[in-house]
């Protein structure tokens, strides 16, 4: 079993669509995160991903658009974490909430700025890093 999730990432505009879990999980409530979740029965990690863009924005994300970010081991939740985004410009209102409280587009100016997960705030360092470089 592995996780993995993601995110959308405008280039044109410089921002990053994220996911606002709602109050009713266990796992961080209330604050903002990737889109994602644990695999099911033999999906690939990018499978993972591509679903649960699905379910949870109604988005449906080709495998030639999915970019790995990281990759490696959380031993927190004791699960391998896979983390890739897709670059697009798709406009909110094109998208479905199918899962959490809310879900918007961020600049990346003032992604900092939000409630974020640790882990998600790390990875988005990453992804800050790399697309500066």
């Amino acid at each position: 079993m592995h996780y993995a999730g993601g995110f959308l990432y405008n280039p044109r505009t410089k921002e990053v669509l994220l996911h606002k879990r709602d109050w009713k999980t266990d796992i961080h409530p209330g604050k903002w995160a990737f889109f994602g979740g644990l695999s099911e029965g033999d999906e690939t990690p990018e499978e993972t991903f591509r679903r649960e863009l699905k379910e949870e924005i109604d988005v449906e994300a080709k495998s030639a658009e999915v970019i790995p970010l990281c990759d490696y081991f959380n031993s927190k939740r004791g699960t391998h974490r896979n983390v890739f985004y897709v670059e697009s410009e798709l406009d909110k209102s094109r998208m479905k909430l199918g899962e959490g409280a809310d879900f918007d587009w961020i600049s990346i100016s003032k992604l900092f700025e939000y409630d974020l997960t640790d882990k998600t705030r790390s990875d988005l360092e990453i992804f800050l890093r790399k697309i500066k470089a």
